[in-house]
């Protein structure tokens, strides 16, 4: 023997044993069985019919099916708990003649129905029938004995074309919720049948598929999916790899599903197999309903309440043409229109002359909103992706100055920065206002809001004060899907399953201004006065309060490293603190931004006690509220008294700016505009500037010279629109980091009357927070 064949012979005998070990290894057996049935055993014989390719690539492999799919697939459980919960959720009962039928399209073994009832979500006896559809009988056995070791009387397994499905209640009324809808090649024929018997008032479909993404338009702009998009690389990739399992994965799939089905919550979602950074299968969670179902009341909640422009103009709202039937107030864009049914999204409201009642069933998932109606719609833009966390995570102005000095009351129709939404909280509680426009163009802060008010709708105050008192959860994620879930748009729901991780640790380390607590609690640890930061939380009296701040804490935040290289840098003030450039000019017209540190926080320790009272500083320096130290909305008395209808109801959450939703308010119809500091951000008009006339005009109708102009004269828009929507006698309020702004001038201009509430002087604080050198108000005459 040669010794080239020598040395192949030991190798051999050395590698055969080694291949034999790993087949014979208990944890090897499945996914060596399932990498033979997916990527070899197909190329070794070919199928006739989709069932007798189903059968022959799951015949190998079905009892293994489920845990091989559950590393591969994610989302089935939070699908399942999302169904379950919306489900529980609805306004109209389900309850009746109709009975309650699930059919779960595709469920293979059964997985998702014993998950249902083994996890919980949702009892089986629950349902009046239970349907697992499938076209795999080696799928079905295992779902056969699975159900039979149940003992379930109401479950039954029809092996059928899932595209032509039929049951026997088909003549007693139609069906309520879906089950997961994944590789089903025919896919559009599929969504149809479904489309046909989903009840329109009470059905909800679940869908759970991996999917591709192309060019992303306005029906991702006003459902929320702009997340979907991915790489040329990976749509191609992902596409051909599928295509190995007879799954077409075409983009268009996805497309016919957020069309023909009303979209109640959408969620992307990457599957990090393996827990490799490059492996992330694409996949998504579909909760829906026929866009039959009728979202007139939404719709008029949310142009008639909110003052939505959303629809009513060319910068809003598309909305899908039907393709059966036109409007009888539409006017087409052209005639091909009368002939060619279009499935894309149709023309906006303006351009046709409607509003969103006219055109049809919205695309909108607020418009499908299960429960209440807080967040008014809005088109994802570019501006939305400078936001990928929130800036706030507590509001830094003292709520109880603004109820007392502002006068604010039952009756008050209000406008508010929305912040992290502690102060509005407050102004509903103190006040039970009826009603409060909270308005941030930052859509983090918005989905912080409403998930406060969903939080205080559906949990107990032991759950609530652990998310938001102690600003962690360990449940969080439970919660999310099977409580707060319902109660949250689309797009804060999605935000929050993508950044639930931040109530695992604590919330208010998070975001922008979770890096200024950090970098404190890093700065007094390398000072050494970490023990001094946990007495003044501890002190009995604003006497030992100011002994410990004089003598230890102030040294270290006044000294010159910490005023030159991180409260004196215009970077840090951005991204930590949320103080832009122009409002660092404001108090440095007074100062330095060492007067200006030494007047805000000077005074505070001889204020009230932080354990007891002054619950900002008291966050700030320990991550976490206690009891004793919380905002209102925090304490059982505040919890119980928000979550009357009445009082929760007041709200509306605007993402966008103040000055677009002012323009779609009616005249009069505001008594109070609270804008905090926001006024301080733009850039000084000079005095002799004369006021705009007339209302402000549509951005989408102006030419880049006059959206120029426009831009440096908004501040001067905003102040002729408040005049506008403001009753008289109503009020528009700031506060500021000058003592005497510069646009106090452009809002006399206007025709109000300008007077200070207080002015930082003589070492002394305007509020617990004393943030802000003055606090300004304009009346309207």
């Amino acid at each position: 023997m040669s010794p080239w064949l020598l040395e192949r012979a030991q190798w051999s005998l050395v590698l055969l044993p080694s291949v034999i070990l790993l087949l014979a290894l208990p944890v090897c057996r499945t996914p060596l069985r399932f990498m033979w049935n997916c990527f070899v055993k197909p190329f070794l014989r070919s199928y006739g019919d989709q069932k007798e390719q189903l059968e022959g690539f799951y015949q190998g492999q079905a009892d293994v099916y489920d845990s091989t799919r559950s590393h591969l697939l994610k989302g089935r459980e939070t699908m399942l708990q999302l169904l379950a919960s919306h489900l529980k959720a609805q306004p109209t009962p389900l309850s009746g003649a109709r009975p309650k039928i699930w059919v779960d399209i595709g469920g293979g073994t059964g997985f998702n129905i014993e998950k249902m009832q083994v996890d919980e979500y949702l009892p089986i006896t629950w349902f009046d029938a239970v349907y697992l559809v499938d076209l795999c009988e080696p799928l079905l056995e295992v779902a056969r004995k699975r159900f039979a070791a149940k003992g379930w009387k109401n479950v039954h397994v029809l092996c059928q074309d899932a595209s032509k499905f039929t049951i026997p209640e088909w003549e007693s009324g139609a069906l309520d919720p879906r089950g997961t809808d994944v590789e089903i090649p025919s896919f559009y024929s599929l969504l149809d049948r479904c489309d046909q018997v989903l009840d329109p008032k009470r059905g909800l479909m679940g869908v759970v598929d991996f999917y591709t993404s192309r060019d992303l338009g306005s029906k991702e702009r006003a459902i929320g999916t702009m997340s979907k998009r991915m790489s040329w690389f990976a749509k191609w990739f992902w596409e051909s790899w599928f295509e190995l399992d007879h799954v077409h994965l075409h983009a268009s799939r996805r497309d016919y599903l957020e069309y023909k089905m009303g979209t109640i919550k959408l969620y992307n979602g990457r599957n990090n197999f393996l827990n490799s950074w490059f492996i992330q299968i694409p996949y998504y969670i579909f909760i829906g309903c026929s866009r039959g179902r009728d979202a007139s009341a939404a719709a008029e909640a949310f142009e008639k309440l909110a003052g939505n422009r959303l629809g009513r103009d060319s910068s809003g709202l598309l909305t899908p043409t039907s393709p059966f039937t036109m409007s009888p107030f539409a006017t087409p864009l052209s005639e091909k229109n009368h002939f060619i049914p279009d499935l894309s999204l149709g023309p906006s409201a303006a351009e046709m002359e409607q509003t969103i009642f006219d055109v049809g069933a919205p695309f909108s998932p607020f418009h499908y909103q299960l429960r209440k109606a807080w967040r008014v719609p809005y088109l994802e833009e570019k501006i939305h992706e400078q936001f990928r966390t929130h800036i706030y995570g507590w509001t830094w102005e003292d709520p109880d100055i603004d109820v007392k000095r502002l006068g604010i009351k039952k009756d008050d129709h209000v406008l508010a920065i929305t912040s992290a939404g502690d102060n509005v909280l407050h102004y509903a509680l103190a006040a039970n206002c009826e009603r409060i426009h909270a308005v941030d163009m930052n859509p983090c802060q918005g989905h912080i809001l409403e998930l406060k008010l969903a939080a205080i709708q559906t949990l107990e105050y032991s759950d609530f004060w652990q998310t938001f008192g102690e600003g962690r959860h360990p449940d969080f994620d439970r919660l999310l899907d099977s409580k707060l879930a319902p109660f949250l748009s689309s797009h804060a729901y999605a935000y929050w399953k993508t950044h639930a991780g931040q109530f695992k640790r604590n919330f208010y380390f998070r975001g922008y201004s979770g890096w200024a607590l950090r970098l404190a609690q890093v700065a007094f640890f390398l000072a050494g006065v970490s023990k001094d930061v946990k007495q003044l939380c501890r002190a009995s009296s604003t006497a030992e309060q100011k002994r410990i701040w004089d003598s230890r804490l102030r040294p270290v935040l006044f000294n010159r490293v910490m005023m030159k290289m991180f409260l004196g840098n215009p970077i840090f003030n951005w991204h930590a603190l949320g103080v832009p450039r122009n409002q660092m000019n404001c108090f440095l017209q007074d100062g330095t931004v060492e007067d200006f540190c030494k007047a805000t926080l000077d005074p505070v320790p001889g204020l009230t006690t932080l354990k007891d009272d002054n619950y900002f500083f008291f966050l700030c320096l320990n991550g976490r509220y206690t009891r004793a130290s919380c905002p209102a909305y925090l304490k059982p008395e505040g919890f119980s008294t928000l979550k009357a209808d009445k009082v929760n109801n007041s709200f509306k959450l605007h993402t966008d700016t103040i000055l677009n939703v002012l323009r779609g308010l009616e005249d009069g119809s505001l008594t109070k505009i609270i804008v905090m500091d926001s006024m301080d951000w733009f850039d000084p008009i000079p005095p002799e500037t004369p006021m705009p006339t007339g209302r402000a005009p549509d951005e989408s109708d102006e030419s880049p010279e006059e959206a120029y102009e426009h831009l440096r004269s908004e501040l001067d828009y905003e102040i002729v629109e408040m005049r506008r929507v403001l009753k008289s006698g109503g009020m528009a309020v700031w506060r500021s980091a000058a003592k005497r702004p510069w646009y106090c001038q452009r809002f006399e201009a206007a025709g109000f009357k300008v007077e200070p509430i207080d002015i930082r002087e003589n070492g002394k604080a305007i509020d617990r927070v004393n943030m802000y050198a003055s606090f300004w108000r304009a009346i309207k005459s």
